[in-house]
């Protein structure tokens, strides 16, 4: 074995519980990471990145019991040797879900409870909380309540509360996924930096469905399949490069850029030259420069069908019932038979009726302000939804899109202003009668789980609306086969981060709300469940639902979503327009410069 080994499996099989007869969460795994390495860990939701990284720290066997079977080495030293605190000590695990780990009040008591604990001297720890938290960007929030922290931020400060401890190893469980843009580039740089500084000699595994946000400065990478085996290894280029087919087969959220370019690539005839494969933006923004008229026009067509306005979804476009969707749905899908002259029809009528549809929802100089404190997280805020509507809520974070979220719900009471639902103020609602017409699937799904079985949990809504009775056994199946292969006598708490957010999407789906509210639905998610719950949406949308999703992957929103609402840092308005309008006017998306660089050259060669 390498001497300079920092982290190594060696044939690690793991079963949780007592019933040796269970399949194992991982199994069979084996792969080595040197001092300074950095390893991707990716995989569908359920496939056991977890669990690989509760055996790095130590949790796996210690904290959570099992069968084990093979080693878990850190530092040529197998985690059996090891006392859990030294081990604690040496490796870092940042959980998913920030909430996991958050211990105090304030922000700066956050970050020093690890040192304090190890009883570090109190200048020692302020210097350290100091130093960490302007590092990382926070150093604002220092005498903040952590529960008036966005989700991003408490991301934040949870790393900080890990990088004050000085670890040898530090394990991201999904860094960026509560993160918006500006931070998440902040902390993919700090990270880099922390990487390559000498004085931390830092070995990093990050656990990441959106691979394409962290290729750039990982070294190897992990592919898990859905049986808890390695399906790939390897250095991240050549996996990426050479196993296309095999990563969307894992159903991996393969980078955007490697989905255009191998799509481009099959449509080539088989005597065009060779394109080289890119591994990153920089050498994909290239491959224009090199094609021909012919060339570019495909290359633009598949770019926009693929990553701008995806075709995949059309077939959707025309039925009259509620259709069956993959495992959800029971109804059967009646497709209308309708010719070219009727289809463009509807699409004009489509087009002037947009603006007769009622609206359903309406903020009127809408505020909000945490009690006993002077921060704003909604100012002035005046927006009016219409039925049917499907947004995308997007700002930094801070910025009060939960707030606005939780204010809509009728779950917060505004400072001021008003909130209407169909031209009537929701407080002259009763709200149990309200609460019928919204779901609401919360940043955090452990929030909204409330019972100890999968069908007692989907159920508690038509329960508490009194229309239990109503819900057919087959629907009911198929809203928990939604959430995996799971029994529906299995506790929710045991699911993974994925499955539980799959489960709040049943639960409100099987009462039918008007209105369905989602903040960030994508984390933890892979490839195919997204698309699950796209598709879902999108038929919903359809159907009449009017859908606003709060997210900071602009990437599927700029893809799926028709009007974008943009608050400022303050919680005030700072762009309502449609979705093509404001991805045109903010042209910092990969697909969007891309697509305006083909043009360039189709200008450039008509001319």
């Amino acid at each position: 074995m390498d001497k300079s080994s920092a982290l190594s499996f060696d044939n690690f099989s793991f079963i949780y519980g007592g019933n040796k007869r269970k399949s194992p969460s991982v199994s069979d795994i084996s792969f080595n990471l040197n001092e300074g390495e950095v390893l991707i860990l990716a995989g569908p939701s359920g496939s056991g990145k977890s669990t690989l990284s509760y055996a790095m720290n130590g949790i796996v066997p210690w904290r959570l019991k099992g069968f084990m079977k093979g080693d878990v080495r850190i530092f040529n030293k197998s985690v059996w040797d090891y006392d859990f605190m030294e081990l604690s000590e040496k490796v870092g695990l940042v959980k998913q879900n920030p909430i996991d780990q958050l211990v105090t009040f304030r922000v700066k008591d956050e970050i020093a409870f690890g040192l304090e604990n190890l009883k570090y001297h109190e200048e020692e720890i302020k210097k350290r909380v100091k130093e960490v938290s302007e590092f990382m960007g926070i150093g604002h929030l220092l005498e903040r309540d952590v529960d008036q922290l966005s989700g991003g931020q408490k991301q934040l400060v949870i790393l900080c509360s890990f990088l004050v401890m000085e670890p040898s190893i530090l394990i991201l469980d999904e860094p960026i996924a509560f993160l918006d843009q500006k931070s998440e580039s902040f902390l993919l740089e700090r990270l880099n930096k922390l990487i390559k500084s000498p004085k931390y000699n830092l070995t990093v595994v990050i656990i990441e469905h959106r691979l394409s946000r962290v290729v750039d400065f990982a070294d190897k990478i992990v592919v898990l399949a859905e049986d808890g085996t390695i399906r790939l290894k390897g250095k991240v280029s050549e996996v990426l490069k050479n196993n296309f087919d095999v990563l969307r087969k894992c159903n991996v959220r393969v980078p955007w850029i490697n989905n255009v370019f191998f799509k481009f690539k099959e449509s080539l005839s088989p005597e065009t030259k060779e394109i080289t494969i890119p591994t990153n933006f920089r050498e994909l923004i290239k491959i224009p420069d090199e094609l021909s008229k012919n060339e570019l026009e495909k290359f633009a067509t598949i770019l926009k069908n693929t990553e701008i306005k995806p075709n995949i979804l059309e077939k959707y476009d025309k039925f009259e019932e509620k259709i069956e969707f993959g495992e959800l749905y029971t109804q059967k899908m009646l497709k209308r038979v309708v010719n070219k002259h009727e289809s463009q029809e509807s699409s004009i009528i489509d087009l002037n009726t947009k603006n007769n549809k009622k609206f359903i929802l309406e903020t009127i100089d809408l505020n909000f302000k945490y009690p006993n404190t002077d921060i704003k997280a909604i100012t002035n805020l005046s927006i009016k939804i219409r039925e049917g509507d499907f947004i995308g809520l997007i700002g930094p974070n801070g910025s009060g899109k939960t707030t606005l979220l939780y204010l809509l719900a009728n779950l917060y009471e505004p400072t001021s202003g008003q909130v209407l639902f169909k031209n009537k103020p929701i407080s002259e609602y009763d709200p149990h009668e309200y609460a019928r017409k919204i779901g609401f699937i919360f940043q955090n799904p452990e929030n909204m789980i409330f019972k100890p079985t999968l069908k007692e949990e989907i159920l508690y809504g038509p329960e508490n609306f009194g229309i239990s009775d109503k819900i057919d056994d087959k629907y009911l199946k198929k809203l928990i086969s939604l959430i995996g292969n799971e029994e529906e006598s299995k506790n929710p708490f045991n699911l993974s981060w994925g499955q539980k957010r799959r489960l709040n999407l049943s639960s409100i789906f099987v009462y039918k709300p008007d209105i369905i509210l989602l903040d960030e639905p994508f984390i933890g998610q892979d490839q195919r469940t997204i698309d699950s719950i796209i598709e879902t949406l999108y038929i919903e949308n359809k159907r009449g639902k009017t859908i606003i999703i709060s997210s900071h992957d602009y990437h599927l929103l700029l893809k799926y979503t028709k009007l974008i609402i943009e608050l400022n840092k303050d919680g005030s308005l700072r762009n309502y327009d449609s979705n093509g309008n404001f991805f045109n006017k903010h042209k910092n998306l990969g697909p969007i410069v891309l697509m305006e660089k083909i043009k360039q050259k189709l200008v450039s060669a008509v001319e």
